[in-house]
């Protein structure tokens, strides 16, 4: 049975940076043998996180909208790509709306010195591939620092590779550097080798 992985675009603009590295590492994994989804999350209708005092268990979330489709693919691949375009030294509202909309996905337990832990709810573990794409911004310390939290504690992935492209804008744009379309495309079919 093949492998499933996902593709999360972050960003707004289609057929751009972000959107055209995350697809070259999907047809990585897709030269594989790998059946790839894509997902843009612009085009997902994902309210903010309302705070709700009450745990929707069994259910992830009281809100039913575009992070229904989130939740499902969570569920059941079993890798991701996830790309994202630096905003503030961090990474676009897109992604940020589903991180926080991720709280429900985990549950607090007890450790045995009496302190608290986040223990996901998912079942399935999964692998993943963060792509950070900035132009002006070069510390990718905030992004990865929350991505990495939501992957470990909430999303249930284990982050196997990172990739960091600054000034993605100057020249022809990072979406036509032959060196980093091969380089993404190579950590697609890395990804897959974890298995």
């Amino acid at each position: 049975m093949p492998l499933k992985i996902a593709g999360v675009i972050g960003s707004p603009r289609k057929g751009m940076n972000t959107d055209t590295l995350v697809t070259r590492a999907l047809e990585g994994t897709q030269s594989t043998g790998a059946e790839i989804e894509k997902i843009y999350l612009n085009d997902l209708d994902i309210m903010p996180c309302q705070a709700c005092k009450n745990f929707p268990a069994p259910a992830y979330c009281f809100y039913h909208d575009g992070m229904e489709k989130i939740y499902h693919v969570l569920e059941n691949v079993d890798a991701l790509v996830i790309g994202a375009p630096a905003y503030f030294a961090s990474f676009s509202a897109q992604l940020k709306l589903v991180i926080d909309r991720s709280n429900c996905l985990a549950e607090m337990i007890p450790l045995p010195d009496g302190k608290l832990a986040f223990k996901s709810r998912l079942k399935k573990r999964k692998k993943g591939i963060f792509i950070w794409v900035a132009n002006t911004s070069k510390n990718p310390e905030h992004a990865l620092a929350s991505i990495r939290i939501w992957c470990k504690y909430f999303a249930n992935i284990e982050l196997i590779d990172t990739l960091i492209v600054t000034e993605s804008d100057l020249g022809e744009g990072a979406k036509n550097r032959v060196d980093l379309l091969a380089k993404v495309f190579n950590l697609g079919v890395s990804l897959v080798e974890y298995f």
